[in-house]
């Protein structure tokens, strides 16, 4: 872990902050003393991406298997067509 001092920080914090992207923890001292300390993140833990479509086959046969209603469109449009 390497060590830098608050005034290192604010005159040279790009290059501090280089070590920690890199991966390096780095301390930060005031006085000789160690006050913070300055880590990469953790890694990022994904989940395995589900395909959006994975099940069309079962959500088609299920959509088929349904009973449809055997009614036209005109039919349905009908009642609304007679009262104006």
């Amino acid at each position: 872990m390497k060590t830098v001092s608050v005034r290192q920080v604010r005159h040279a914090f790009p290059s501090v902050l280089r070590l920690v992207q890199n991966g390096e923890p780095v301390a930060i001292t005031s006085r000789r003393k160690v006050v913070a300390t300055l880590s990469p993140p953790p890694p990022v833990q994904t989940k395995a991406r589900r395909r959006p479509w994975a099940n069309l086959d079962q959500r088609l046969a299920e959509l088929k298997a349904q009973p449809m209603a055997k009614v036209s469109g005109a039919e349905l449009l009908s009642p609304d067509r007679d009262r104006y």
